[in-house]
């Protein structure tokens, strides 16, 4: 497992540079879900005491990024099917919310880049490559959220896609969902550039509810496979935890 050091501690207040460092590090995987966080290693990786590490934990909590568990410790997110469901509730209502407002506000130039867009996926999809179509999709999404330009709307989206980042379930299409995802992506894309919000909004909710599905599938796919490389995890809560088995995200 990589960790912070030093080095990367060179610009801002102390705290923030603490806090980013730790959150770079959460969302690229460098502590799996469910890995315990040491606070004293951390202080002498980071060469900061433990006020501000234990500030960074604070701020990494309220984003829904780690967990403190009574006697135990500080872990990193590790949700069960039922907050995995209450997390893609919560997307699927905020994405709705940009695909409406994009489809009033879209601009010809920002009509242009998702179309570029709906073209990456679909040669992603006819080579049925998930990584590339993927990185497609999530691109389509933050376009979108571009498009409704509502800074407040684009901060709850990205705490939503930060947990979700962490649970390594941003970019979990099945191959064998990539037609239908496709299909999907495209009729999204013809009611916002239409104009059309209400059917904008219909149909990202959708998308989000398969999207949960599929979720769900990826879960049980992994833990039928658990990773046997993990040391360092928070105790199992009643649901079972989210395993953690794609590199990408979602």
């Amino acid at each position: 497992m990589t960790t912070p050091s030093v080095a990367t501690l060179v610009h801002e207040s102390l705290g923030e540079r603490v806090y980013k460092s730790l959150r770079d590090h959460i969302l690229s995987q460098a502590y799996p879900p469910g890995s315990k966080l040491n606070v004293e290693q951390l202080c002498r990786n980071l060469g900061a005491s433990r006020t501000p590490v234990w500030d960074a934990m604070r701020r990494l909590e309220t984003a829904g990024l780690v967990s403190t568990v009574a006697r135990h410790g500080v872990f990193v997110l590790n949700y069960g099917v039922d907050k995995v469901r209450d997390l893609f509730a919560v997307r699927g209502a905020l994405e709705a919310l940009a695909a409406g407002e994009a489809a009033r506000r879209l601009d010809a130039d920002e009509r242009l880049a998702l179309e570029v867009t709906v073209r990456r996926l679909e040669d992603a999809a006819g080579e049925v490559d998930v990584e590339a179509y993927s990185r497609a999709a999530i691109d389509f999404h933050d376009l979108v959220l571009a498009a409704a330009r509502n800074q407040v709307l684009r901060k709850l989206l990205e705490t939503v896609y930060a947990q979700i980042l962490v649970l390594r379930l941003r970019s979990l299409y099945l191959p064998e969902r990539l037609a239908s995802s496709l299909a999907e992506h495209r009729a999204i894309f013809a009611a916002v550039s239409a104009g059309d919000a209400d059917r904008a909004e219909r149909l990202s909710r959708a998308h989000a509810d398969h999207v949960l599905t599929d979720a769900l599938e990826f879960t049980d796919r992994s833990q039928a496979s658990p990773d046997s490389g993990r040391a360092d995890t928070a105790p199992r809560r009643r649901g079972g935890p989210v395993a953690a088995a794609s590199s990408g995200r979602r």
